[in-house]
Parts: C-alpha cells; sequence; structure tokens
C-alpha cells in the first residue's frame, strides 16, 4: 500500500511541475522533495525522470483512450452519435485533465524524445476513429460523399481542443459564462455538424 501511495503521489507532483514548467526544468530532486520521498523512489517507481514523464502523459490520455473503446463497443450507434458522444466526453475530460491541451501543446511545438511519441500515438488513435466513423457516416448516406476525411477529423479535433488551449484568454475578452464548456461543446459540434448558413440563405445564395 505503501508503494502504491509513494507512486501516486509522485505521480500527481510531477503533473503538476512537468506541465507548469516542462519536462527539461524540473529536477528528481525537486519531485522528491516535493512528494517528501527519497531521491530513489523515482528510479524504484518509473525507473527515471523520463519514465515519470512518460507515465505522466498515458494517465492523461487515459480517459480518452477507454472512451473511444467505449463508443467503439457500443453497438448499434450511429456515426452522427459517436461524434457527438466523443465531443461530450472529450470537455469533459479536459475539464478533468486541465493540463492535457498544455502537454498536447508542447509536445507539438517543441517534441521531446519520451513524450513526443506517445503524443503522437494517441492523437493518431484519435485521428483515425473520427475518420473511420466519418468515413461510415459516409457509407451510410449520413454525410456527404466525397468528404475529405483527413481534413474533416482534423477540424473537428481543432474545433473541440483550441477552446480548451485559449480559454484562459478567452475569459478575459468575452463574457463565457456558466457552464461554459458543456455549451461550447454541443455548440461546437452543431456547428461542425450543419455549419452556420441557414439552409434559406443556401438557397438565396444560389437563387
Amino acid at each position: 500500500m505503501e508503494d502504491k501511495d509513494s507512486r501516486a503521489k509522485l505521480l500527481a507532483i510531477a503533473t503538476d511541475l512537468f506541465a507548469c514548467k516542462g519536462f527539461a526544468a524540473v529536477s528528481v530532486r525537486e519531485l522528491t522533495q516535493q512528494a517528501k520521498l527519497n531521491v530513489s523512489a523515482v528510479s524504484y517507481h518509473f525507473g527515471g525522470k523520463e519514465g515519470l514523464y512518460q507515465a505522466v502523459l498515458e494517465e492523461q490520455f487515459r480517459p480518452i483512450r477507454e472512451s473511444m473503446e467505449t463508443m467503439q463497443a457500443q453497438t448499434p450507434s450511429t456515426p452522427i452519435a459517436k461524434l457527438e458522444m466523443y465531443a461530450n466526453r472529450v470537455t469533459y475530460i479536459h475539464g478533468q485533465r486541465p493540463y492535457l491541451s498544455r502537454f498536447i501543446m508542447r509536445e507539438l511545438l517543441k517534441p521531446t524524445a519520451y513524450g513526443g511519441p506517445i503524443v503522437e500515438r494517441h492523437l493518431g488513435e484519435v485521428y483515425q476513429f473520427v475518420m473511420e466513423t466519418l468515413r461510415e457516416g459516409m457509407e451510410q448516406g449520413l454525410f456527404r460523399q466525397g468528404l475529405d476525411v483527413a481534413h474533416a477529423a482534423i477540424s473537428m479535433a481543432g474545433i473541440l481542443n483550441f477552446y480548451f488551449i485559449t480559454k484562459p484568454l478567452a475569459e478575459k475578452m468575452v463574457p463565457l459564462g456558466e457552464d461554459s464548456d458543456a455549451k461550447y461543446a454541443m455548440q461546437a459540434f452543431q456547428l461542425y455538424l450543419y455549419g452556420i448558413v441557414d439552409s434559406k440563405t443556401k438557397g438565396n445564395e444560389n437563387g
């Protein structure tokens, strides 16, 4: 039990420190001092600072991976329902993992040898899930034929995640209000799915 508690304590403290300072700026001594553990604890539980950083990233992505596995197992479910559930789950997970977007951005802009492959693998799984769902929707006649599923998957990831990346700044510029995360997720998904131009407007433009 003590070993398990020590591991969990290191993981929690490392998440805060790595998110705020970056991998290179955090020392093993700083980690163990804050955790009130022996300096050898990092090597004992994780094999070193690199292993601890990798464990932090895996834990950040774990809820997203589990959500996708659950959604894939839930049949029958329409492609639209899958995408909507995914959008809602991503929003919820960002609320539970406030550092997730920071880890992603840091590894995309300046990837480390230890974290870059993990982020790339998990994002690749997300894109694959969204693209497969879009293809399924095209086969069922729900989405327009000829849709570029790669671009559409990137668009969905962008419209969902950019909100959380820029939220601290957005809160200073616009009134987001209560339950803004859930409201944003719903509207963002609707905008993604149906666009912002009214069908009557489309008819007038075409006429």
